[in-house]
């Protein structure tokens, strides 16, 4: 919300207030007749000009008082100023026989001590005073609180509520009376306009009262004598704009509208109250199709002070289980136009738009429109929410039906062109056939003839190769078994000489260390250590006195 319209108190000049925003102030700039109340820090039009003012402000999403949308109807009539009432501390003056004269000492009081009123004297005097202000009838606007507590009762007493701008408290409460004969007349009246009314709990109304001071226990009043259906319809009219143009800024307007609906769609959600006419009449229309559908229905309250909680717990229900089901239904039987307005609600409003299961609305008659049915597929009716449930149905099953016969015809001419082409294919296969089978032949003996002469020249080919490797193959294998019986013959030359009984014979001696391993050098050896020297004809054992190590 950006800023308020309220009508100042003398009903002449519109009164403007917003936070300061340049936009915004030069959009109240174009205004005609805009002036700048600096006292008071607010802007002021002439009230002639509530059409200028409501068109500029309602697209900066601004409140606005419960007088203007009577103004833009031309239903208000501005009530004349009051005559001006004592100030506080004045004393009233005394009317003859009640209380004497002023100053006169009251009976059984001191003499000199101010007059004492009794406090029917006193409420007497308040209920004249009251009177001569208010001396007719006059229009006063306010919310009605604890009106469906007085539900069939002869008299109905209930409360008129002025709340704070942008808060839910009360800045203002009088009590009202509705007698006998104006309930016996009023009510019925209301339910038969068009669109017919119904006086709740919640609906701002504009009602033509006249003040009342009841003496005997001081209660100030207001008794209701007529109420202007017009106001309070405009009022229902411009909450629902509000919403509708706010989920239009949002993007949200045209969501919920635009998803398809699945084909056929008989996995169902139902939001209704199983008690009302208008459920069983769409489930009876549904089975009375004859189509097998699979209704699921969450109980919610369609009308009064429960309908929103149990509507947004429903929607929520069925979005968690988006995935079984095709479609989800809100569904209300007939109504005036102030019971369907609850389903007016800005928060059901969003859920059923950003909903991912396509909504189907049949709320009321066909006369009836709420925001949901401005925002999702409205049907108007819970019978036509069953017809259109139907009729998508048979739909599908006419275009299945349609298809397959269409589907038969083509593949029966497809399979008879295919058939006959088949047909000359085996024909043309048959003759390629035989021409191919017989140049084949052909082609056969005269590569039998070739391969037969190629066959005996490559063996005649091979078989000189064959010779001429062959005699290759000795010589080389002569060579070289002449090359390996030299190299056997000096490596046995080699072992003979190296053979450790000849280095013996030769008067050489082989020292083993006491592990009986050769002792190459002397490294292996070490003082005092007994070594074995072996001889060409014995052996001897040793020990070392002293090592001598020669520089290499």
């Amino acid at each position: 919300m950006s800023g308020t319209v309220e009508l100042d108190r003398t009903g002449t000049h519109l009164v403007i207030r917003f936070p300061y925003r340049e936009d915004l102030v030069a959009m109240v700039k174009e205004l005609p007749g805009r002036r700048w109340d600096r006292q008071q820090k607010v802007w002021r039009v002439p009230a002639e000009h509530v059409q200028d003012v409501y068109d500029a402000c309602s697209r900066h999403l601004f409140e606005f008082a419960a007088e203007i949308p009577s103004l833009l109807a031309g239903t208000l009539e501005v009530p004349a100023q009051a005559p001006a009432t004592p100030r506080q501390g004045t004393l009233l003056p005394a009317e003859p026989g009640e209380g004497g004269r002023p100053g006169e000492a009251a009976p059984g009081g001191a003499a000199g001590a101010p007059a004492a009123l009794s406090i029917s004297e006193l409420n007497e005097r308040v209920k004249r005073c009251i009177g001569d202000a208010f001396p007719q009838s006059f229009w006063i606007v306010g919310e009605v609180v604890d009106f469906d507590k007085s539900t069939n009762r002869e008299h109905r007493f209930f409360q008129l509520v002025e709340k704070m701008p942008r808060a839910q408290r009360a800045k203002a409460v009088v009590q009202v009376a509705m007698f006998a004969r104006t309930v016996q007349t009023l009510l019925p009246a209301l339910a038969k306009s068009d669109p017919p009314l119904t006086l709740r709990d919640g609906l701002e109304i504009r009602a033509l009262v006249r003040a009342d001071f009841y003496p005997a226990t001081g209660r100030f009043q207001v008794i209701v004598n007529d109420i202007d259906p017009s106001f309070t319809l405009g009022k229902l009219a411009l909450t629902k704009e509000q919403i509708l143009r706010e989920l239009a800024e949002q993007g949200l307007a045209e969501r919920n509208r635009m998803l398809g609906v699945p084909v056929p769609a008989v996995r169902v959600g139902v939001l209704t109250s199983p008690d009302a006419d208008g459920w069983n009449d769409f489930l009876r229309h549904l089975e009375e199709s004859g189509v097998g559908f699979d209704v699921t229905l969450v109980p919610v309250k369609v009308q009064g002070t429960d309908l929103k909680p149990t509507m947004l717990r429903g929607l929520r229900w069925f979005a968690e289980h988006a995935d079984s089901f095709d479609v989800l239904c809100v569904l209300r039987g007939g109504g005036s136009r102030s019971d369907l307005a609850w389903f007016d609600d800005r928060d059901v409003a969003l859920a059923v738009a950003r909903h991912p299961l396509k909504v189907v609305v049949g709320i009321g008659h066909q006369r009836d429109q709420s925001v949901l049915d401005a925002i999702a597929q409205s049907e108007k009716t819970p019978t036509a929410v069953a017809e259109f449930l139907v009729r998508g149905v048979e739909a599908a099953r006419d275009d299945v039906r349609e298809r397959s016969e269409r589907l038969a015809e083509l593949v029966a001419d497809r399979l008879a062109r295919e058939e006959e082409r088949l047909r000359e294919l085996g024909r043309a296969v048959a003759r390629a056939g035989r021409d191919r089978l017989a140049d084949a032949r052909q082609q056969l003996g005269l590569a039998g003839r070739g391969l037969q002469a190629a066959t005996q020249l490559r063996l005649s080919r091979e078989r000189d190769e064959l010779r001429h490797v062959t005699t290759r193959l000795v010589h080389l294998s002569r060579s070289q078994c002449e090359r390996a019986s030299a190299a056997l013959q000096a490596a046995e030359t080699r072992r003979r000489l190296l053979d450790p009984v000849r280095v013996l014979q030769r008067g050489f001696a082989i020292v083993r260390g006491p592990d009986g391993r050769i002792a190459p050098d002397t490294t292996k050896v070490s003082k005092d250590q007994r070594l074995r020297l072996q001889f060409r004809d014995g052996a001897a054992d040793v020990r070392v006195d002293a090592v001598e190590t020669e520089p290499s």
